[in-house]
């Protein structure tokens, strides 16, 4: 597999200006299925943390209608409980900084010759989203399609498989591309905005008394700086 910055770029505004139109009543419902795999990967990021710092997950529910994501205000949830409040720190912590490794771990792979394990990062992501899910259909569905992709990269049995390959791995990318800038945007006008939005930095700021405002930058950082590295690994 190979970067190719043209895909990822496009996919990564067309991203954002479907996100920006999904008040309108045919991009909506395309918004929803184009955030599926960023918003798995954050609510990913609280249920891993929460199940290695010895917590639980009860539920990942990723929320698959327009209509009900404006009724709960949410993408997906991740339904965890924590052992102490460190581990409570981390699991809030974890979602924004989800999206912004596994793209720098994706631009990576790609660099060290080794894309084949970010398709094995995703097929375990797929399995432990199947044991803490109840909407088993969708992981089983994921499943299956790595699998084949997987064997594809591994027997490189025909061009136009390995092609199809390389295109996905980099939409994969794009769409965390675009949620992180996303992400930055959202979080950016949470923090400032004048009403008393419910969101991981509030959340943060109650288990530790830190200004929401510390962890934004926190979050910034590591998303701006997983970007510009990765983009630093292919002009070396």
């Amino acid at each position: 597999v190979t970067l190719n910055l043209t895909i990822l770029v496009t996919v990564a505004v067309l991203f954002l200006i479907l996100h920006n139109l999904r008040h309108l009543p045919i991009i909506k419902n395309i918004s929803v299925y184009i955030s599926f795999f960023p918003v798995l990967v954050h609510e990913m990021g609280h249920a891993f943390i929460a199940q290695i710092l010895g917590g639980h997950v009860q539920d990942i529910h990723m929320v698959l209608s327009a209509k009900k994501q404006q009724q709960t205000g949410k993408q997906g949830y991740a339904i965890t409980g924590s052992n102490s409040r460190f581990s409570s720190i981390c699991v809030a912590l974890a979602g924004y900084i989800a999206a912004p490794l596994m793209f720098f771990l994706g631009c990576y792979l790609i660099k060290m010759d080794l894309s084949f394990v970010f398709v094995l990062i995703n097929i375990y992501i797929a399995f432990f989203y199947l044991i803490h899910t109840k909407q088993k259909w969708i992981p089983i569905i994921i499943i299956f399609v790595l699998l084949y992709v997987g064997y594809n990269i591994f027997t490189e049995s025909s061009d136009y498989l390995i092609t199809s390959v390389n295109i996905i791995y980099n939409i994969l990318l794009g769409l965390l591309l675009g949620e992180i800038l996303q992400s930055i945007i959202i979080t950016t006008k949470t923090l400032f905005s004048k009403g008393n939005s419910e969101w991981d930095g509030s959340a943060l700021k109650q288990l530790t008394h830190i200004p929401e405002f510390v962890w934004w930058l926190i979050w910034t950082f590591i998303s701006i700086f997983s970007v510009y590295q990765s983009f630093i690994l292919f002009n070396n």
